[in-house]
């Protein structure tokens, strides 16, 4: 039996490319090494992760996130037994900069950009889903402003 979670932060700093792209890495080798594997989105100034695995692994990693200082106002939205894993790796989606070009890093997904082909309708999958394609997924959405359509 494996463990999944999803959780909603907002980053305490604002994160640019390369920082992003640093966070994949670490998070990749790190997750790999945990045998975990999930879907970690950034928009905007949010993270959304899907973390999925060992039960103690899961929920080791989930205490690091609370105590890490680059997330504020940690949500669990979801946390499940499940018999399968959703993410055959761990694997990281946010809005890279075009001007980049086709440099893609190890470990980025589309699923930001392309969206999401399973035809898996988990409340854990329709939650990545929702932080894709909702608005209210961006913090100033509150203030009356929208991210650009996804």
């Amino acid at each position: 039996m494996l463990q999944s979670l999803v959780y909603m932060s907002s980053a305490t700093a604002p994160f640019d490319d390369d920082a992003l792209e640093a966070v994949l890495a670490h998070a990749r080798e790190r997750n790999t090494e945990d045998g975990l594997t999930g879907l970690l989105l950034h928009r905007d100034g949010r993270f959304m992760q899907l973390l999925e695995g060992p039960y103690d692994a899961v929920l080791s990693t989930y205490q690091r996130i609370l105590a890490d200082d680059r997330h504020d106002s940690v949500r669990l939205l979801a946390e499940e037994s499940i018999h399968t894993r959703r993410f055959p790796e761990w694997s990281m989606a946010f809005d890279r900069d075009a001007s980049v070009g086709d440099d893609v890093p190890d470990g980025f997904s589309d699923f930001l950009e392309s969206g999401d082909r399973s035809a898996d309708r988990s409340r854990s999958r329709e939650l990545l889903r929702w932080f894709r394609n909702h608005p209210m997924a961006d913090p100033t959405a509150a203030k009356g402003k929208h991210r650009r359509e996804a």
